[in-house]
């Protein structure tokens, strides 16, 4: 074991070098990220101890700032050590009087988690002791840690199931509460490096220097290095200003990464596509013509967005993409969502296509915002509903089928928004009424949409969730929504269709009346007539009628249950959820089946045609 007097230990360097210092994790650092698989590892670490020999606990970046010692790189591993030093305090007070455990006091991290990590220590233990052994999920957090719903982000999940972790290898017995001191003393005389630097330059190199045994850095970490690092190439005396001021847009880009979990209101949009959908059709809000708001494509990968980026990158781009990609971030989290309370065809739209209506919402937030640089704007519902007509039906026809060459041009049409919502709304309205290839829907694309369904209605109404699913998802959500059903808070889930009468449905379903024994039938035979309904089934079994949009995990919960011992009124109340329940008695008898599901089909058919496409 490494002496205490050794000027490269962790006690030397965090406990003597910066005593009675506050250390801070700065806001545009990531907020923590470790799972249970570095804590593993770094229970594992502990074990080892026993075994004798040194322990090296990495290399640090820290910046000596007159306010605090701001960690640049190694505060994952720093606040795991914090947090396992919180779980000791409560298993074992007594056994916690060595100075490493000055760091609880001393210790902070990113500004929209320190609240939450006080709470956890002071409310550890009802979230730890309570009863079952189970991970807690979000629920038991919130409600143990007296945390607040509407700001809890991933993070502050990640710090539960640490101090969780910890107490669980005690509990089990994997760490001994009486060994606690030699696991903080091993802790404290573990061999570490330490670089203090007197500016904030040196965090252009963060992402060269990262630990890797910690967690990867993520795209926009790496985003973020580029950005500073074109800075710091660039020089001149303005270039630690320009620094902090890159590094002041990421800490609020982090901040609202981490409440995604709260803010979406359609799953969870990942800052991966933000920043896709960004780049796309904002960058460094120089973005002209249609080539151009077609790049990067929508499905680039990692490597993609950062290629694009760095082909781009100098000193002044790197300043003005962080600010505009903080604006957009700001947008979609946080503005977008309180768009929505207020006007819901903001969600439809998203829920219908959540690229090009990210795309859409971002442009307009810039081309009509309400004074410069606020990214604020909106507009009314009769332009959303042009928008929604044309995601709707643009490309939901045949006239496309098997044709070559470009079909839509999107990026054509953003390419042409101005600052004007009533030419906004005339642009799209163009589109509404002739499609992106007039020559294909002879300038009418409505007609044709309509003129497609009538036409091809009875393999609509059986056979269309086949063949356009998501139009048919969308069509079936517009129509619950019509029907008074409060769908809304399970298209926020994710998403899947419950076949009310299950695809996997079994034969012995089918009464005995409604196909009565021939005459001298034996029982294989009886059989092998009943097996034979299969054909009739199949035929309506995928019809609009027998289709609800439910969660994943309440499809699976669901299960192939008979349709009339199936209740959705827990799922959703009101609509078609409330209408089975009124109609399981109509279930039970194999040979209404059909008349059920095509009456709702028929229903929900007439929906799409004269309001939908009214």
């Amino acid at each position: 074991m490494n002496s205490s007097n050794d000027p490269h230990t962790f006690e030397a360097t965090f406990i003597d070098r910066f005593r009675g210092r506050q250390i801070k994790v700065p806001d545009y650092q990531r907020a923590y990220s470790w799972e249970s698989k570095q804590i593993e590892l770094f229970i594992g670490d502990l074990i080892d101890q026993n075994k004798g020999g040194g322990y090296y606990f990495g290399h640090f970046i820290v910046e000596d700032t007159a306010y605090a010692v701001e960690l640049v790189d190694g505060q994952q591993r720093l606040t795991t050590l914090v947090l396992f030093l919180h779980v000791c305090q409560m298993l074992k007070p007594e056994l916690c009087t060595h100075g490493l455990f000055s760091l609880c006091d001393r210790f902070e991290t990113v500004g929209y988690d320190q609240a939450a990590l006080l709470n956890l220590r002071k409310w550890a233990a009802a979230l730890l002791e309570r009863e079952g052994k189970a991970e807690p999920e979000d629920d038991a957090i919130l409600k143990a840690l007296q945390l607040d719903a509407n700001t809890y982000t991933h993070s502050q999940r990640r710090l539960a199931l640490a101090m969780w972790n910890f107490h669980r290898a005690f509990e089990k017995q994997v760490l001994e509460t009486c060994r606690i001191p030699d696991y903080v003393q091993m802790l404290s005389s573990a061999l570490c490096s330490c670089h203090v630097a007197k500016d904030k330059t040196v965090a252009v190199n963060i992402f060269e220097m990262h630990n890797t045994r910690g967690v990867p850095l993520k795209l926009i970490e790496v985003v973020k290095a580029k950005l500073m690092k074109a800075v710091y190439d660039a020089g001149g005396s303005q270039r630690e200003k320009d620094i902090q001021a890159i590094q002041a847009e990421f800490a609020i880009i982090h901040a609202y990464e981490e409440r995604l979990i709260v803010s979406s209101f359609r799953g969870q949009m990942s800052i991966k596509e933000i920043l896709t959908h960004h780049l796309r059709v904002v960058d460094d809000a120089g973005k002209q013509g249609g080539d151009a708001m077609n790049q990067p494509p929508r499905n680039a990968s990692a490597d993609d967005l950062i290629s694009y980026i760095t082909k781009k990158l100098s000193a002044t781009y790197a300043l003005v993409l962080a600010r505009e990609l903080r604006k957009s971030v700001q947008f979609l989290c946080d503005a977008l969502p309180q768009w929505d309370h207020s006007e819901k065809l903001v969600g439809d739209v998203m829920i219908l296509h959540r690229g090009l209506s990210c795309e859409f919402f971002l442009l307009v937030c810039r081309r009509l915002e309400s004074a410069d640089g606020k990214a604020d704007g909106t507009v009314s519902p009769a332009t959303l509903r042009l928008w929604e007509k044309l995601l709707f039906t643009h490309d939901f026809h045949t006239r496309y089928h098997n044709l070559k060459g470009t079909r839509d041009d999107f990026p054509g049409l953003f390419s042409k928004f101005d600052r004007r919502e009533a030419s906004i709304a005339e642009k799209i309205e163009i589109k509404v009424r002739e499609g992106f290839r007039k020559d294909k829907t002879e300038g009418d694309l409505q007609k044709v949409v309509r003129d497609d369904l009538l036409n091809g209605k009875p393999w609509f109404l059986n056979s269309a969730f086949n063949g356009w699913r998501n139009k048919v998802i969308y069509a079936l959500y517009k129509y619950e929504i019509d029907q008074g059903a409060d769908i809304r808070r399970v298209m926020k889930e994710s998403i899947s269709v419950e076949h009310i009468l299950p695809q996997e449905w079994d034969w012995k379903w089918i009464e005995e009346k409604d196909f009565p024994p021939k005459q001298f039938e034996s029982p294989e035979q009886r059989e092998k007539h009943r097996r034979e309904r299969r054909p009739e089934v199949g035929a309506f079994i995928n019809g609009l009628g027998n289709l609800l949009l439910v969660t994943r995990e309440q499809n699976s919960a669901l299960g192939n249950e008979h349709p009339a011992e199936k209740s959705y009124t827990h799922i959703c109340q009101g609509g078609s959820y409330a209408e089975h329940e009124s109609r399981r008695e109509d279930w039970k008898t194999s040979e209404k089946w059909a008349e059920l599901i095509r009456q709702r089909g028929e229903r929900i058919f007439d929906f799409v045609l004269n309001t939908m496409l009214k």
